[in-house]
């Protein structure tokens, strides 16, 4: 019998016997494989398989080899098995990108020429492309906006810090992806699928923000400063402030704030590093919650059998219960340092700062990038911290050795993968 006629067989597998089989896997990456061994095992298999709705975030990593980053393949690390998976994924490697992570199974990448925006599902490679953040007064109104050609000049030297992807695009063609600015017109920006041109906030030039979650329906974000604003996206967009800063916190100020929906709960995070060291390391988290009929904030100490996944990508929770290899009432984190780079000649456009977020190599032997890091490293700043407890442990997973990579690019983030 020859290897043709064995593979061969194994494509007229029945059914049935490859349904039986496929429910015996345990993530979406190995499913995925699977559907794609032949055409008669891609036409018999369900695109989403039924018995893996509910699935962990999984940690985006480059794939590393001793002082070099890959620029083909990515890693992805499974809290569930501790294991690593590695996937080709080149949209997302290389100079002058950025991507971040969503609880819906796509990434939302930026390429710095244009700037353009994409969405890449990292399991399919499937992409959605969106429109350039630079837009032309002449042919592209913003609603009842017309964009003036000095914001251009704005938006050419503006910092895109966070972007966030609301609903799942496989699902639904009604989806929203609103993107943090710095060092430009506004502090916010949206685009709404179906649409032209991505859409400025006009009133939030004086704001910093730093988190924006949906909540039962409704958009908030939060500033440095911890006020929490509901973002308005209609015909008239703009931004009310619902509530001030939550009183009561330690005397140290928080590096970052996040805002996360948890247990139809909406709650803000605070993050508190170590200043002046190499790797500025998260060493706790403190949290509340808002009652937004009052405008109050009280202290959370508990959350259940909840973990919150947050950094660069969009916060959210996840029940992890059922999951005995992880930490029930826990924060799992990741790198979201942003650092403002003096002095490395022209820093215009997306690159203001040198952030964990950056995608490319920084390596401690090149001149100019050493010297820029002034011995920091970047992307190490990333682990679980149990509210239990109020300690951080670090992740079992593969990091390079950062005394030859300083920077991991791209950065660390979560993803909860979906075909």
């Amino acid at each position: 019998m020859n290897q043709q006629m064995v593979l061969s067989r194994w494509s007229e597998l029945a059914p049935e016997l490859l349904d039986f089989i496929s429910k015996k896997l345990t993530n979406y990456v190995d499913y995925v494989r699977v559907r794609a061994v032949c055409p008669s095992w891609r036409s018999n298999l369900p695109k989403k398989p039924f018995h893996l709705l509910t699935q962990l975030p999984w940690l985006l990593l480059p794939q590393f080899n001793t002082n070099t980053i890959s620029e083909t393949y990515c890693s992805f690390f499974n809290l569930v098995d501790n294991k690593t998976y590695r996937l080709e994924l080149p949209e997302v490697l290389g100079k002058g990108k950025k991507c971040w992570g969503s609880p819906h199974g796509w990434l939302v990448v930026l390429r710095e020429e244009g700037p353009s925006f994409s969405l890449l599902n990292p399991l399919t490679r499937a992409q959605i492309h969106l429109p350039s953040l630079y837009l032309s007064p002449s042919t592209s109104p913003i609603g009842n906006i017309v964009l003036p050609w000095d914001y251009v000049g704005y938006l050419r030297n503006c910092c895109v810090v966070k972007a966030v992807l609301f609903a799942n695009p496989s699902e639904s063609t009604d989806f929203v992806v609103m993107v943090i600015l710095e060092e430009g017109p506004c502090g916010l920006a949206f685009y709404k699928s179906g649409t032209v041109a991505w859409i400025l906030i006009t009133d939030t030039e004086d704001i910093i923000f730093q988190d924006i979650v949906c909540f039962k329906g409704q958009f908030y974000a939060a500033d440095s400063k911890g006020n929490v604003y509901i973002c308005n996206i209609g015909a008239s967009p703009n931004v009310v402030k619902v509530a001030d800063p939550s009183g009561g916190l330690p005397c140290d100020e928080p590096q970052q704030r996040y805002l996360v929906e948890s247990g139809k709960e909406l709650l803000m995070l605070y993050r508190y590093q170590l200043p002046k060291t190499p790797y500025d390391l998260t060493y706790y988290f403190t949290l509340s919650k808002l009652d937004l009929s009052e405008a109050k904030w009280s202290r959370v100490v508990d959350l259940g059998d909840k973990g919150l996944f947050l950094g660069t990508n969009c916060s959210y929770s996840v029940s992890v219960r059922e999951y005995r290899s992880c930490i029930e009432n826990s924060v799992y984190f990741t790198d979201d340092m942003r650092h403002r780079l003096p002095g490395f000649g022209d820093c215009r456009g997306l690159y203001p700062y040198v952030t964990a977020q950056f995608l490319g190599v920084f390596n401690v032997f090149e001149d100019g990038y050493f010297r820029f890091m002034n011995g920091r490293v970047r992307g190490y700043d990333f682990g679980v911290f149990s509210i239990d407890k109020g300690i951080t442990d670090p992740l079992p997973c593969p990091i390079p050795n950062p005394n030859d990579i300083r920077c991991i690019l791209p950065p660390p983030v979560w993803v909860t993968l979906s075909p």
